[in-house]
């Protein structure tokens, strides 16, 4: 951290600020794991058809016909992107996730609804002032 927080407030907003870029790179990596999913299913479903029979795929919300000869590879190809994709989301995920755990545990950061966290710092020694956030 380049620069430190000065007081209390600063420090429970740096951490929310944290949290939720941590909770929004998990929804993203939902997001992606639905899709990868559907792609899937997709290629599971006209790899075994015939590469002339008649195929509808939608681009930029409009209803094209194609073949599945010429779906087949796109699909393929879009599957991979968003696979490499989410495995750089995923390590993104990994290291904020990382930083926020070291930044909690710098600061001595409880979460009300942790409940794990507080029984923790309950039976810690009383001389350990932390933050609740």
């Amino acid at each position: 951290m380049a620069n430190e927080p000065k007081n209390e407030n600063e420090v429970v907003q740096r951490f929310t600020s944290m949290r939720q870029e941590v909770q929004a790179l998990y929804q993203k990596l939902s997001e992606l794991d639905a899709e990868l999913q559907e792609h899937e299913l997709v290629i599971k479903a006209i790899s075994d058809m015939e590469e002339k029979r008649k195929c509808f795929r939608l681009v930029g919300g409009v209803l094209v016909e194609r073949t599945v000869g010429e779906v087949l590879p796109a699909v393929n190809t879009n599957k991979q992107g968003i696979a490499s994709i989410k495995e750089q989301l995923q390590k993104q995920f990994d290291s904020k996730k990382e930083e926020l755990k070291a930044f909690q545990d710098k600061w001595k950061i409880t979460v009300k609804n942790d409940n794990s966290q507080q029984n923790e710092a309950e039976t810690s020694s009383g001389d350990n002032k932390g933050i609740l956030a």
